[in-house]
């Protein structure tokens, strides 16, 4: 049943003439009739049943705005009215009257109020549409008649002309929007359902509320056809061999084992098997202990082979020549004595970096940095070395650039076993004094080999 009912009305001059395009404004009770129109509006519809649609685009052109449904409802037609709200920005939302509907595409302008649509704006997001919407407010039509629908409820209906064939404004107090009802002499209204449900409030004999539940029932019930013979109303019983799938079988026990490498997994612990009724059958895996040091891997030369656990080989490391770049920020170049930065990261015990290039492009920023001394450096572990000057990062400010490429001139580590440099990264820093002022950047990258330490 529809939420909106039916109100109707007409305007005659005493003389019993109609009087066409008279104002009607519908107000909410206590109304204010001082205005005109007074306040407050309500919301009224042309028909009793308002559709709804979603908006997915909207336009501006010429005091007439397009709007993009997401699907178009029937009564969205040439002549009806629809309510827009939720769209950004708010001067698409309101009560417009459809031109043309093709497609999806609906095109709508206020002539009711013969004021063309400012332009709203670039359409951001949103748009809910109520159809059937109706202006508050409205004008008789040629014939002095006038409707509208609404919720149920009380209103005021003021009426008013501008054009002075009205010697004053007519306000209708109370007017009452009910809903439709119908008359007979039913008396007593019953309802009757199969023994499987449960029936209350019955019978009506004035007003109520018939509710059917389902009835209860036995347990390991099923609710089915009979168990044979021809078909027959289904009902509640137990199964029978007849109703499970062919191939259902009767099995009495399930026992269960596994084996797993002794290498990944310590030896599994079984519990509940053989199941010869109902259970649970618990499995217990645990990783085995290993060496410090050792990895999951196949084998270290040869064929393929099931993996063991067993200690890196220098076959196991990438071979050939890599690079890495890194960008070393304003803020990170002006800390470069106490913050070193990492430029690759440690190679793994048993192998050490070697560069064989690198190359520093340096970017100058919005102040050119100044230097008190110390080399800019680069080391692995205890084996360092320095930049001849420091000049690449003394640039003037953008948006100049300037770039230096050298090939790593070799450093001599620490002695020790294993020396200083095995597993250890390569960083960037300053010896002492650190750069003041600059802005610039920089981006260094370095070629290099891993290579083994035994």
């Amino acid at each position: 049943m529809s939420s909106q009912f039916r109100y109707d009305g007409r305007v005659q001059a005493t003389s019993g003439f109609a009087i066409p395009g008279v104002s009607i404004a519908v107000l909410t009770q206590p109304s204010n009739v001082t205005s005109q129109p007074g306040s407050p509006l309500a919301s009224i519809f042309s028909a009793a049943t308002s559709n709804a649609a979603t908006i997915t685009a909207a336009s501006w052109l010429a005091g007439i705005i397009s709007f993009t449904f997401n699907a178009v409802p029937a009564d969205v037609v040439a002549g009806s009215f629809i309510g827009v709200t939720g769209i950004n920005p708010v001067g698409y939302n309101g009560i417009f009257q459809v031109v043309t509907v093709i497609g999806n595409i609906v095109t709508v302008t206020t002539s009711f109020t013969l004021v063309a649509i400012a332009n709203p704006g670039t359409y951001v997001s949103g748009g809910t549409v109520a159809t059937s919407a109706l202006p508050n407010p409205f004008f008789t039509d040629t014939l002095g008649n006038f409707r509208f629908y609404a919720a149920a409820g009380i209103f005021t209906v003021q009426i008013y002309d501008t054009q002075g064939r009205l010697p004053s404004q007519l306000v209708l107090l109370d007017q009452n929007v009910v809903a439709g009802g119908g008359s007979g002499s039913v008396t007593s209204v019953a309802l009757t359902m199969p023994a499987e449900f449960t029936v209350t409030g019955s019978p009506i004999v004035g007003a109520g509320t018939l509710a059917v539940t389902k009835a209860v029932q036995a347990a390991n019930l099923v609710f089915a056809g009979p168990t044979s013979g021809g078909s027959v109303v289904p009902a509640f019983r137990g199964l029978v061999a007849a109703d499970l799938p062919a191939g259902t079988g009767t099995v009495t026990s399930v026992a269960y084992t596994l084996a797993v490498p002794a290498a990944l997994f310590n030896a599994a612990g079984i519990a509940g098997s053989p199941i010869t009724t109902n259970g649970t059958i618990a499995v217990t895996l645990t990783l085995a202990n290993q060496t410090a040091n050792t990895v999951f891997a196949g084998a270290a030369s040869g064929g393929a082979a099931p993996p063991t656990f067993r200690a890196l080989v220098p076959a196991d490391m990438p071979t050939g020549l890599q690079f890495v770049s890194t960008t070393l920020s304003s803020a990170q170049i002006l800390a470069l004595l106490g913050t070193p930065i990492t430029l690759v990261p440690a190679p793994g015990v048993g192998f050490v970096i070697m560069p064989v290039m690198i190359t520093i492009e340096f970017f100058g920023g919005g102040v050119a940095y100044t230097d008190a001394g110390g080399a800019v450096s680069f080391s692995i572990g205890s084996a360092t070395n320095p930049l001849a000057n420091n000049n690449i990062f003394l640039v003037t400010v953008s948006p100049n650039k300037r770039f230096q490429t050298f090939p790593w001139p070799g450093a001599t580590d620490t002695a020790a076993n294993p020396p200083t440099d095995e597993n250890a990264v390569l960083t960037i820093s300053k010896a002492t004094n650190n750069f003041a002022a600059g802005t610039g950047t920089a981006k260094i990258i370095v070629h290099y080999l891993v290579l083994p330490t035994t």
